[in-house]
């Protein structure tokens, strides 16, 4: 058989993606990344990028080109339930927010320039592993085109074509929890302090509201959504009547200009488990579990996942280890990393979209307000 192409495809230039890339070019690892969408692009995402995010900045040495971009800095929290005052509490680091097309974009140029192929827009059509390689049949511009690669890391986010074409066993499943992001003018919004992120509350659904830039806010929630439900804007247009305190954050005309707002969402996103390595294929990211959104750590848990990964693959090549014990060493890692933070997160998000949940953690919130940073440091890397 013929020496692979590249050692790694990576499928996916996300923040999990191009992180990966990042690593492994810079290791010397021939290494390519796909993907099906031209950038900058826009993805449901609540824009928030904690410590950890940072931490890799700076191990990457790309935090000053980061800093030129001008994101927004965040250090406080807000938790405001639709029937209760608000809670408040100081960010145990420092955060920033920062539209997603950019961030994506800027990742993705820095792998490039490490020295990572990049196909862009293009599909994967086939993706056979044949002996120690994989073959990908890509589709660029309509134009077909074969690679080979010794390994593949799966960084595509939610939802993908290829959870079916590998047959990964939650596919089918039925959460009806919708997550939907608005990017809103900051004339439509009103005292909105750049340095704070807010949660607000209503039935069956929590919103997070944060500046992104000088001009715009966005405004992601995640809903359970009922069989004939109404739909996403009206939903925020429930929220508004149903907490007084997102009423007092929207301005008057905020109603009638709904329409025009940048709209961006996906439904029946799964939260459950899935395999970390799918048919020898390595999982990162939103690929390998969702975390709760309200925990503020996906884009941190994609990059962290990312550098798990990259240090395994490493290992791997200096110990020459084969694939089944590299696919446990990362499976083990990752669970060490994540298992824990994502189960807190997924109690905490079942507690806010229930009634009884929310009653609870208002009570406690209540008399123990300290509470609340406990919630953010178990929710962090």
């Amino acid at each position: 058989m013929n020496e692979p192409q590249y050692d790694i495809a990576i499928i996916g230039a996300g923040p999990a993606g191009s992180t990966a890339a990042n690593y492994l070019a810079r290791a010397k690892f021939r290494t390519c990344i796909i993907e099906r969408k031209s950038f900058p692009r826009e993805t449901i995402c609540g824009e928030f990028l904690s410590g950890e995010v940072t931490e890799i900045l700076h191990e990457l040495d790309l935090i000053k080109q980061f800093q030129l971009l001008r994101p927004n800095t965040l250090t406080a929290f807000r938790y405001s339930p639709e029937h209760s005052r608000s809670f408040r509490s100081a960010l145990l680091f420092t955060a920033y927010t920062m539209k997603r097309g950019k961030f994506d974009a800027f990742l993705l140029d820095n792998a490039r320039k490490a020295g990572a192929v990049v196909y862009q827009p293009a599909t994967v059509e086939q993706l056979i592993k044949n002996g120690a390689q994989y073959q990908i049949a890509l589709s660029i511009d309509g134009k077909q085109e074969q690679i080979t690669a010794r390994y593949v890391i799966g960084a595509y986010g939610k939802n993908s074509p290829l959870d079916k074409t590998l047959q990964r066993d939650f596919l089918g499943s039925k959460s009806r929890l919708n997550g939907v992001k608005f990017h809103v003018p900051k004339r439509f919004m009103q005292n909105i302090p750049d340095h704070e992120i807010q949660i607000y509350t209503a039935q069956d659904m929590y919103c997070g509201v944060n500046a992104v830039d000088e001009e715009t806010v966005t405004v992601c929630f995640l809903e359970r959504h009922a069989p004939g439900g109404v739909p996403a804007r009206e939903r925020i247009i429930e929220l508004i009547k149903l907490n007084k305190q997102f009423a007092e954050i929207v301005s008057g005309d905020f109603e009638t200009s709904i329409e025009s707002f940048p709209f961006y969402g996906t439904g029946d996103i799964y939260f459950g488990k899935k395999n970390i390595v799918e048919n020898g294929i390595f999982m990162i990211g939103d690929a390998s579990r969702v975390i709760a959104p309200l925990a503020g750590d996906g884009i941190g848990m994609a990059m962290q996942s990312a550098k798990v990964l990259a240090s395994v693959i490493e290992e791997g090549r200096k110990k020459v280890m084969n694939d089944d014990t590299l696919a446990g060493i990362y499976q083990a890692k990752w669970n060490i990393h994540f298992r824990r933070r994502l189960y807190i997160a997924q109690r905490i998000q079942t507690m806010l979209l229930s009634q009884f949940g929310k009653k609870a953690s208002e009570a406690l919130l209540g008399g123990f307000p300290s509470l609340l940073s406990a919630a953010i440091e178990q929710t962090r890397g």
